[in-house]
């Protein structure tokens, strides 16, 4: 009978993330009124109760599925369950999505609970349930609006249960100092007083195309503040690693941030993900 019990169990896991492409929805706060997430999967034949789990974040276009299937080849060969939660723009515009909602429409402070970071705890929770994984830590990769997502969440969610983060060509970003205010910097945050020391402790790697270097790309934030921090992508992914290794060493914490540049690659997700596919599940340096 138990034995039964056991494997009807297992059946519902495995109907709600099935075997190949999938997608279901999914409720990122019970306790506010929200559109349910469409949430864009892919499960490879070997997946397992051990096998890790990879949440890939979309860029502005909001295109979760397309992330989800140039990013199939390599769950196929990492083994990986591949979870890509799709934000839609009209209630996650880019100060909710790529900035967190760490700030309401009128620049005023939100409370934790009200961020968007604490989205992705939930649906690795979710994930688990549906799927009897027994994984512990979960994997994260965002490219460009993706990449600004993942580099915020490495500073306010300290505690966040990720193995490794990687951020791929932000646009621009939060600087981990109190010279500007957010999105930029951390005046105006919860954080800008002291930031955490463990941040710097987290295995997080920016990963930047070394030819992501247009100034003409149309989607390229050209804001006064946006420039400060360097002219490119790649300029300012440099210049922010610069500047997160000075405080750091200024705060005496340890700092096990690593930068990776991926020659002969621009602004592109499909050319940056072989290389981020295998900086995400290698061992530790």
């Amino acid at each position: 009978m138990l034995a039964c019990l056991a494997i009807a169990d297992q059946s519902r896991a495995e109907a709600g993330v099935e075997v190949g492409e999938g997608a279901f929805e999914f409720a990122p706060d019970a306790r506010r009124t929200q559109r349910r997430l469409k949430v864009w999967t892919y499960r490879p034949e070997g997946f397992g109760p051990k096998s890790p789990i990879v949440f890939v974040m979309h860029g502005a276009r909001r295109d979760g599925k397309a992330y989800r299937d140039s990013w199939i080849p390599h769950s196929r060969s990492g083994g990986f369950l591949l979870v890509v939660p799709e934000f839609p723009e009209d209630e996650y515009p880019g100060r909710a999505y790529q900035q967190g909602n760490i700030r309401d429409e009128a620049g005023r402070p939100t409370p934790p609970e009200k961020w968007t970071f604490p989205v992705i705890e939930r649906l690795f929770d979710h994930v688990k349930a549906l799927t009897g994984s027994k994984a512990e830590r979960y994997h994260l990769y965002g490219h460009s609006a993706g990449g600004q997502f993942v580099h915020r969440f490495v500073l306010f969610m300290p505690e966040a249960r990720y193995a490794r983060a990687i951020a791929a060509n932000p646009g621009y970003y939060t600087f981990p100092t109190r010279d500007a205010d957010y999105p930029y910097g951390l005046r105006g945050t919860p954080i800008a007083k002291r930031i955490t020391p463990a941040v710097f402790a987290r295995d997080f790697v920016l990963l930047l195309g070394a030819e992501d270097t247009s100034r003409d790309d149309p989607d390229l934030r050209k804001t006064p503040q946006a420039d400060a921090q360097g002219l490119t992508r790649f300029e300012r992914g440099t210049n922010y690693f610069r500047t997160a290794t000075g405080v750091a060493r200024t705060a005496r914490a340890k700092f096990t941030w690593r930068l990776v540049t991926v020659p002969g690659v621009g602004h592109s997700n499909a050319g940056m993900a072989t290389s981020a596919a295998r900086e995400l599940l290698a061992s530790p340096p």
